[in-house]
């Protein structure tokens, strides 16, 4: 029995500790919680098993916040103490009450609020086998008239929680004198405990069935099975509280009962508060002794885990100087980095310099790759073009002076395009350095953050600006001296006997009047202010057009395969080559060499708050993970 003691005892140290640093979640600590409705007798259950008047009653909500309930078999005078005043030793128990009150009202403003924040009272008896017990608020279905609307919802998520530790076992009380398929506490308990594993039953008001019937049914498992079984019991009445029937009379009238009663004197040794109170005590033993592989892994995790966190934030020994330069290394390595593809890759989604490489051979090439020599230009405007080139000279075979306007104004389209990629790649840039600011420095040092992003965008705009001009100087080459020398442009004897094999030239070409319709049949009048050309085209005019739109289009493709091919590299050699390898020295010139350097690399409060709950945290992971080796 010392053994079993032992080992309860240890688990309620691991429950003050996760109490209190509020690691009870990560840790999953073996424990029974209570939970019933309000009218269950859940709490006049608790009382039988600590065997004392020790909880306050009240009509509505009396149980607002959780209450861990720890017995500890103890041959000294009975006392209870509270966690939240470790110092006092209670022997009154009327005080008791009255500290649950006041520590609930702490908390809660409202007497028909609840909180999920619990109490933890030891209770220390030479009357009790140690067992630790979770009272929760009793469940509710409809909120009365000066109850908030949403007070049953909320209850409910409190027991939850609870009931949803899966190392936890769930003693589901319920009134015996109802239909159990309609019990609250079971149909909780089936929320997470599918297969009732770890669901016992208690099953109240025995003793108010009506005449003639009883609970065998389900104490067999007849009805509703669970593995850990039911267990009956007879709590006192509200009127056998209000005579001040003391606890110990009502177990033993308890007992009176079942050992009398035809129904149950059988079995009698599996009913009662007894029965009940060794039942909890043998299973929550052996439940701790399987359950403690697992606990000392995940205490195990949970301190890798901090360390990994703390380690994350930093080292706090470091001067200014030697932090600011720690970061900025970091900033300029892992900038490199992500340039050049020596990241971890998550998921699907394109990271740094992959997004530089799906900007250049696919956003932009296939953009460019798109357009048209003679995109929005008809064959009308190449007329009027070739006759305004030729000027009062009335020969148009061939219009060079108009091929090379054409074809400046179609390459021209090029810049504009060149330029925007240009921006892309900048934005880019801006993308990467906030990225790996806000990963590895915003959140410790957030004014040494901004000031890195503001020095780094600084200096790629510069090199920005560099390359927008080398990028409109380079497109201007292209337009400014219209080369024809291109091995791959078309050569002029290939489009003349092209267009002539297509051409029927038997006839003589009539004499074209361009301006027919304009002339005034009596006398000479004025030419109009706006002249345009009314037919349609001659046979020499589509061979003159189409000739000249070939050599456009050549020219245009030509030029098509330069842009491509050479804007992405003087894009990445003038502005993200020169970013990567300038970075490092901006920074140092911009940051590490000024006055203010203390303030800059002065951590936030937010970083020095939570390194001090996890170094809070590891400490209590530490001592929990000593006491479970000690087990």
């Amino acid at each position: 029995m010392a053994v079993m003691d032992l080992l309860i005892e240890k688990i309620n140290d691991l429950q003050d500790i996760c109490t209190e640093n509020n690691i009870s979640n990560r840790i999953e600590l073996p424990q029974i919680v209570v939970v019933g409705s309000q009218s269950s007798g859940k709490s006049s259950v608790l009382e039988n098993i600590v065997g004392r008047d020790i909880l306050p009653r009240g009509t509505g909500i009396v149980t607002r916040r959780p209450l861990i309930l720890q017995l500890i078999y103890s041959k000294t005078e009975d006392y209870a103490v509270f966690n939240h005043l470790p110092e006092t030793k209670f022997t009154n128990f009327e005080e008791v009450k009255k500290e649950i009150i006041k520590e609930t009202n702490r908390i809660l403003k409202s007497k028909n609020d609840v909180s999920p924040l619990p109490i933890t009272l030891k209770y220390y008896s030479s009357k009790v086998l140690t067992l630790t017990l979770v009272d929760l608020p009793g469940l509710v279905r409809v909120p009365t008239n000066d109850q908030p609307k949403d007070i049953c919802t909320k209850i409910t998520e409190i027991c939850r929680k609870y009931v949803s530790n899966r190392n936890a076992l769930i003693l589901a009380v319920s009134s015996a004198n109802t239909d159990i398929s309609n019990s609250d506490a079971l149909q909780l308990a089936r929320e997470v405990d599918h297969n009732y594993e770890r669901t016992i039953g208690v099953l109240t008001k025995v003793d108010l069935m009506d005449s003639g019937t009883d609970v065998v049914d389900i104490l067999a498992g007849r009805i509703i099975c669970l593995r850990l079984g039911f267990v009956p019991v007879v709590n006192r009445s509200q009127q056998d509280i209000e005579r001040n029937k003391s606890i110990q009379q009502a177990l033993k009238d308890e007992e009176v009962f079942f050992l009398s009663h035809e129904s149950y004197k059988r079995n009698r040794a599996y009913c009662g508060t007894g029965y009940l109170i060794t039942k909890l005590h043998n299973i929550l033993h052996e439940h701790i002794k399987q359950c403690l592989p697992e606990l000392q892994e995940r205490i195990n995790s949970g301190m890798i885990d901090a360390q990994n966190n703390l380690r994350d934030l930093g080292n706090i020994c470091l001067s200014p100087k030697e932090n600011v330069m720690r970061i900025i290394n970091t900033v300029s390595k892992r900038f490199s980095d992500i340039l050049s593809g020596n990241i971890e890759s998550k998921g699907n989604e394109l990271m740094g310099g992959a997004r530089l490489n799906y900007a250049f051979n696919h956003h932009f090439s296939k953009f460019i790759n798109r357009l048209g020599a003679l995109d929005n230009i008809h064959d009308e405007q190449i007329r009027a073009l070739l006759y305004n080139s030729s000027g009062s000279s009335s020969v148009l075979l061939f219009g060079h002076v108009a091929f090379e306007k054409l074809a400046r104004v179609s390459v021209e389209s090029f810049k504009l395009h060149s330029l925007k990629l240009v921006s892309i790649v900048f934005s880019e840039l801006v993308r990467m350095i906030k990225h790996i600011v806000d990963v590895s420095t915003a959140s410790r040092y957030p004014v040494l953050g901004e000031r890195i992003i503001a020095c780094a965008i600084g200096m790629f705009k510069e090199r920005c600006d560099a390359t927008h001009k080398l990028v409109e100087s380079f497109v201007d080459w292209n337009t400014g001296y219209i080369s024809t020398r291109h091995p791959d442009f078309i050569r002029w004897n290939e489009m003349l006997s092209r267009e002539m094999e297509d051409s029927v030239l038997e006839r003589k070409a009539e004499k074209i009047d361009f301006y027919k319709g304009m002339e005034s049949k009596a006398t000479l009048d004025s030419i109009p202010n706006t002249l345009r050309i009314r037919d349609g085209l001659s046979e020499q005019e589509v061979i003159e057009i189409n000739m000249i739109k070939s050599m456009v289009e050549s020219y245009f493709e030509i030029t098509k395969k330069i842009i491509v091919d050479q804007v992405p590299k003087a894009i990445m050699c003038e502005l993200v080559k020169k970013a990567e390898n300038s970075l490092q020295e901006t920074l140092f010139m911009e940051i590490y060499n000024r006055e203010d350097l203390d303030s800059i690399a002065s951590e936030s409060e937010e970083v020095k708050l939570e390194r001090s709950r996890i170094e809070s945290m590891l400490k209590a992971l530490k001592q929990a993970y000593d006491i479970i080796c000690s087990l």
